[in-house]
């Protein structure tokens, strides 16, 4: 039973995952745009930022002259305030806004947004995490995209190649696992939601989508969450699109940062009451465990099992370009997984549960 079950699992994703790749659009470096691009990128203290890559695409981007402006918002102390802070006099379409604290009770990132609110005016808005580094030609194909049809646009980015170890652990990424399951339109809320909010990506849209939100009454952690709901109850849709190389993902370079960035995973969802991404993940790692678990008990279903996962990280690679050396490392990288799982199941979960002692 478990065996048909993991092998219905996983075919359902290939199908969901192939259908989107054919009907999701691509961002391309032939696209112009002549129109004004604003990005926002909210930074908590639990944000990675990658800095040498972003250095490096900024200055291109400053050479060029591009009608783009970014603005980076900083909640609380950050490492890499400093340097922005020093960086912004140099780069003039940057603006860094650091906010030490915030009224009790709101949600950093919603509250942050709210504040410079008012400062956008850009034709095409994008709101996007920090962990991405893009391109000229992302802002350029993106504006483009968001004015053609005046929709708003969830754009998924590629892995970057550079860190191996980082694009094997992402196997189990829930960018990867929202564009299997994204156009069931059924379940978008009950699943895309919980996904979308954990997943990587830049949320694009026109001004005016934009100015619509009123910010103040919003509060819930995850501003993709929170545009995904706002777009449902307004019945307005959210094209899917893929970033190509022109927006990043990067990943830690050390092992020891990836399982340490694991464990505060799993705390994280739990903390946050997202039972529904907690079980999510569970599910996900079951199917990419299954092989390794049962491979001497259940053969026949192990094998199939990892013919149609061999299947998938295909086309994972045709969509998100991953390199195959990350893609060989896949049952090293489960393991990974399993094991910080098991880890905060019996530290972090154990303790919260644990009976105290009478004093």
């Amino acid at each position: 039973m478990l065996g048909l079950m993991t092998l219905g699992l996983t075919a359902l994703m290939i199908y969901t995952l192939v259908k989107n790749a054919l009907t999701g659009t691509q961002v391309s470096s032939k696209d112009q745009f002549s129109g004004s691009v604003e990005l926002i990128i909210p930074m908590t203290s639990g944000s990675e930022f990658y800095l040498e890559p972003w250095l490096k695409n900024l200055s291109e981007m400053g050479l060029k002259g591009m009608n783009v402006k970014i603005f980076l918002l900083v909640h609380g102390h950050h490492p890499s305030a400093q340097v922005w802070q020093e960086l912004q006099q140099k780069l003039p379409f940057l603006e860094v806004h650091t906010f030490l604290t915030r009224p009790l009770g709101r949600e950093p990132i919603p509250w942050m947004i709210e504040q410079i609110a008012d400062k956008i005016k850009a034709d095409v808005v994008i709101i996007g995490d920090s962990e991405l580094v893009p391109t000229e030609h992302a802002f350029n194909s993106v504006g483009k995209l968001v004015m053609d049809k005046l929709k708003a646009y969830f754009v998924l980015p590629q892995t970057s190649k550079e860190v191996v170890l980082g694009e094997a652990i992402a196997c189990l990424n829930p960018t990867l696992a929202l564009a299997s399951i994204y156009g069931f339109r059924k379940i978008r809320r009950s699943f895309s939601h919980p996904l979308i909010s954990m997943s990587q990506g830049w949320m694009a849209m026109p001004l005016g989508m934009f100015k619509q939100f009123d910010w103040s009454k919003l509060n819930i952690p995850s501003w993709k969450e929170t545009l995904a709901k706002g777009w449902d109850l307004e019945n307005k849709t959210y094209l899917l699109a893929f970033g190509e190389r022109h927006l990043l993902r990067y990943y830690p370079e050390d092992l020891q940062s990836h399982i340490s960035l694991l464990k505060n995973h799993w705390e994280e969802i739990w903390l946050k009451g997202d039972r529904v991404n907690f079980w999510i993940f569970v599910v996900v790692l079951f199917i990419w465990s299954f092989p390794i678990f049962y491979f001497f008990t259940h053969p026949f279903w192990s094998m199939a099992s990892i013919f149609l996962l061999i299947l998938y990280r295909f086309f994972t690679k045709i969509i998100f370009q991953e390199s195959w050396s990350s893609i060989m490392l896949h049952p090293f990288a489960a393991l990974i997984w399993i094991g910080t799982f098991g880890w905060w199941v019996l530290t972090g979960l154990k303790s919260k549960y644990k009976p105290k002692r009478p004093v």
